[in-house]
């Protein structure tokens, strides 16, 4: 198989999606997802351990891994310790007829830190907010 014949993650996950179990799980799990990304991200900006974040979480190193997973949503309280941690505020929002989505920025004090030369950060976009085109 030559390179150029690999399908992209795109369009692994836009045929994923076409079947109605694999998306209703996609679905389901939007909120792991984003809070997946977010925990693993911090964790290899600051070289940590599963362990070491799971130290400062006050959480067990399996809680974090099964965070990181995304196999199952985060409770409130899971949110706020991340979010205390991770010095960030989350955004949850859960429309009718659609998906949640969970987004995130530095938090006030946080952003007070931040160098005027410095972009912000902005909120966790995931895979489900692809152009309807790729996903199906």
């Amino acid at each position: 198989m030559k390179l150029g014949d690999l399908r992209t993650s795109e369009e692994v996950l836009a045929g994923a999606l076409r079947d109605p179990a694999f998306r209703a799980e996609w679905e389901r799990t939007a909120v792991a997802r984003a809070l997946a990304s977010q925990v693993v991200a911090y964790r290899v900006k600051h070289g940590l351990s599963q362990r070491a974040l799971a130290d400062e979480l006050h959480m067990s190193q399996p809680q974090v891994a099964r965070l990181e997973a995304a196999i199952h949503n985060p409770e409130i309280e899971t949110l706020r310790r991340v979010a205390n941690v991770l010095d960030v505020e989350f955004d949850l929002k859960i429309p009718q007829r659609q998906e949640p989505t969970l987004s995130s920025r530095p938090s006030a004090k946080a952003a007070s830190r931040r160098s005027p030369s410095r972009a912000p950060v902005t909120g966790v976009r995931d895979s489900y907010d692809l152009p309807k085109a790729a996903t199906g």
